[in-house]
């Protein structure tokens, strides 16, 4: 296919800039009108719906969802206001991108958040197992929380026969109480208003109302105390019996025990307990503010509890979720959006929609990326790229003890050329890279921040999601694929975060090969035919071995350890992993 010139373009939109600006000869077919018509279709979608936009590395995805936004506030006939929209992204510096490019195209004042900076602020950094934050993810958490809450109410409302007020006992009548009790309930009626009901009730005909009302307020207190999420999941969590008695029959004794944690811990949260305590607040009547319309970015990765936390700031179920199912990673990997979809409830119709044209990422690197997706998502099509880079990847094999410096080589050529960089690191090659920049004394970061600016960012795969670099150096690929379950996933991903130019630095082995230029000698043709190597022969099945009992019932032993083991400590996707491990680790060296 003909492709549009080799350029990297400005911030805001690369190829539909250049493009724009090159000849019919240099361009090929009109690839301009052709996204920009893909685009607009999405961008005008009637807010009326639940917009799903799929879209490989480089088609502008979030682009598009962002311009549907100003579409939305630009309409008279909407009436939408700046404020009355919200975009949630995975991170803080996902939603500084966002709001720096509504905010330049002059539509202040949409709300943007990260997942967590949405939810209640509580002191996370409380170490946890991935099966146990996958647990927290479940959707049926929610149940757990919910019938927690109504034991606590329970307990909490139990009406005490006499309440002592300044030193005098007041008798209360518990027949009067119960009808406020239930009228409150049955009219979900606010704090405020249970009050007004229960001191209205009691005071009637009462001999001395200053007194009465005083007990009133004090039952009031007791009846319906201010919820505190925190003190409540905290509690809830220290507590075996508590825990038991709100699984209802859906978790199991294992699933208890890993929620279970001792009383008093230092941190007291994970950042897996945020999506909890916002539905702990929202179970027990306080509701987060609500917005018109919804954008959520990178929504294939988050869990069912933070998407139903997401679905309670929608006022009416109006969305435009954002994502990618080839970069589905962590503990919510996904294959399709169905699992999405049912966690964002809605009477909006769906409407599915796929940008097709992949113009940020350049073709030299797309395509080798793209050799990644039938092992990494077989079920997605990847996109027709559109744009040539500037130069073919850079294939750099080299042995350990070079590794850190041809990678801050290749990054501080393109930060002296006033690129943006990023060296996308796994974690066991990471101290050495950042050693090496300080001792170069490279101006580097850590973070992510404004990743147009040149300089060089250290990234470790899951942290590049999302991100565009003008140059991308990607260390050890072997690594990236072998220490996370959806490895093949994130080396897709840390592939495609370049515009402009890519470097593959690791093990020969773990790299694609290099092409081998063309030899100038005519080939000779032999004259013995070539000799074909017999096929060896194939050993016949052996019989199993008959084993001793006592022998048998070792095995057994181990085999059961070594199953709580996995049970205990890993997700179903990591067995594997751990097996293969295992195996390494056990085995005669050759």
């Amino acid at each position: 296919m003909t492709t549009g010139p080799a350029v990297t373009g400005p911030p805001d939109d690369p190829l539909l800039a250049e493009m724009a600006r090159a000849t019919p000869d240099e361009a090929g077919p009109d690839f301009v009108a052709t996204i920009r018509a893909a685009q607009a279709e999405l961008i005008r979608t009637a807010p009326e719906s639940v917009l799903v936009i799929q879209g490989g590395p480089g088609t502008g995805k979030t682009d598009t969802a962002l311009r549907r936004v100003a579409w939305l506030l630009a309409e008279p006939d909407l009436g939408l206001a700046a404020n009355e929209v919200l975009v949630v992204g995975p991170t803080h510096a996902f939603a500084q991108r966002t709001r720096g490019l509504l905010d330049g195209w002059g539509w202040a004042g949409v709300a943007h958040s990260s997942i967590d900076g949405l939810l209640p602020k509580a002191a996370t950094g409380r170490p946890e197992q991935p099966h146990v934050t996958r647990l927290k993810g479940e959707a049926r958490m929610a149940g757990l929380l919910g019938r927690a809450i109504e034991k606590h109410r329970e307990q909490l409302g139990k009406v005490p026969a006499l309440i002592v007020v300044r030193g005098k006992v007041v008798q209360l009548e518990p027949a009067t109480i119960q009808r406020v009790i239930t009228t409150a309930k049955a009219s979900e009626a606010t704090p405020g208003d249970r009050r007004r009901l229960l001191r209205a009730a009691l005071v009637a005909g009462t001999q001395d109302p200053k007194l009465i009302l005083e007990a009133a307020d004090l039952l009031a207190d007791r009846l319906w105390p201010e919820f505190d999420a925190a003190a409540f999941l905290a509690e809830l969590f220290g507590s075996r019996a508590l825990l038991t008695a709100a699984a209802g029959g859906e978790f199991t004794d294992r699933e208890i025990n890993a929620l279970y944690r001792l009383d008093g811990e230092e941190p007291p949260f994970s950042d897996a307990d945020l999506p909890l305590l916002d539905e702990a607040e929202h179970l027990s009547g306080q509701e987060p503010q609500t917005y018109a319309h919804v954008v959520v970015d990178e929504a294939q990765d988050f869990s069912p509890m933070q998407l139903r936390a997401v679905s309670r700031r929608s006022s009416n179920g109006s969305l435009t979720v954002v994502g990618d199912m080839a970069q589905s990673t962590g503990p919510w990997a996904r294959d399709d959006w169905h699992d999405v979809l049912a966690h964002l409830p809605s009477e909006m119709p769906h409407v599915h929609r796929e940008l097709r044209f992949g113009y940020r990422v350049p073709r030299q690197i797309f395509d080798l990326a793209a050799e990644l997706l039938p092992t990494a998502a077989p079920s997605v099509q990847p996109p027709t790229t559109v744009r040539e880079g500037p130069a073919d990847p850079v294939i750099a094999p080299v042995d350990p003890a070079d590794r850190a410096t041809v990678v801050v080589a290749a990054a501080a050529d393109h930060a002296a050329d006033g690129r943006s960089v990023a060296i996308v690191c796994p974690p066991r090659c990471r101290d050495e890279v950042e050693a090496l920049l300080r001792a170069e004394e490279l101006p580097w970061r850590s973070s992510p921040g404004d990743e147009r600016s040149p300089a060089i960012t250290v990234l470790g795969p899951h942290e590049a999601k999302g991100l565009e670099f003008d140059a991308a150096v990607v260390v050890e690929p072997g690594f990236i694929v072998d220490d996370d379950p959806r490895g093949h996933r994130l080396l897709y991903i840390a592939l495609t975060r370049a515009t402009g130019y890519l470097h593959l630095v690791g093990a020969p082995e773990d790299l694609p090969a290099i092409p081998s230029a063309p030899s100038s000698e005519p080939a000779t043709p032999s004259d013995q035919p070539e000799a074909v190597p017999e096929p060896e022969p194939v050993a016949p099945a052996l019989a199993p071995v008959p084993l001793d009992p006592a022998v048998e019932e070792r095995i057994n032993t181990v085999a059961h350890a070594l199953a709580e083991t996995l049970l205990s400590n890993l997700t179903p996707e990591l067995w594997p992993v751990a097996l293969d491990r295992l195996i390494e680790l056990i085995s005669p060296d050759p």
